[in-house]
């Protein structure tokens, strides 16, 4: 299902899923080390926020890559993501470390969840070697992402939204998310 199909849904799927999440705190220096560990073979998109910019990349399974081959920059990191269709390890800065959690779906039940899909600013205006960039021309703003489908012209972020209930007032309500993948939008016609 496209995102875009995904978010005109009226309605939602409500699926379950085995959960398993582990709390991490490691210093900075080490952050490389923490992404080898958690994905170990496995490869997924990188998202790094900076205080002057958003950096994408992909992790290869055995080494993070950024556009143009530019070397990590992790001091100026105040948060990351890296993510796939079945984990995701997001963590944030905190003065010489880095905290946070590393969550893993498994088929089967027992955590609810709803997908839902938002569109990234700006459309596509280049692509090359499995990298896009999108443009939003009248804020004069633009980022550059990894994209296995480079042919649309608009392109969004799947997320998870887990489900719990409080067992003392029996109130649902999303309990945390995470980032799936970046799928494309629809091609604008």
């Amino acid at each position: 299902m496209s995102g875009l199909d995904l978010a005109k849904k009226v309605g939602f799927d409500l699926c379950e899923c085995k959960t398993s999440s582990e709390q991490i705190n490691r210093p900075a220096r080490e952050l490389a080390q923490v992404l080898l560990e958690t994905f170990k073979e496995r490869g997924g998109v990188f998202v790094a926020w900076q205080m002057q910019n958003i950096v994408w990349g992909k992790f290869d399974g055995g080494r993070l890559v950024l556009k143009d081959n530019l070397a990590p920059n992790v001091d100026d990191w105040l948060e990351c993501r890296l993510f796939n269709e079945q984990e995701e390890l997001h963590l944030k800065r905190d003065g010489e470390n880095f905290i946070g959690r590393y969550v893993h779906d498994e088929a089967g039940a027992g955590t609810a969840y709803v997908d839902s899909f938002a569109r990234l600013w700006g459309e596509r205006v280049a692509f090359a070697d499995g990298w896009i960039r999108l443009l939003d021309a009248p804020r004069k703003i633009s980022m550059e992402l990894p994209c296995d489908d480079c042919d649309k012209k608009f392109y969004g972020l799947k997320t998870r939204n887990y489900i719990g209930s409080d067992k003392d007032t029996g109130l649902s309500g999303y309990i945390d998310y995470r980032f799936v993948a970046i799928e494309s939008a629809w091609d604008g016609d």
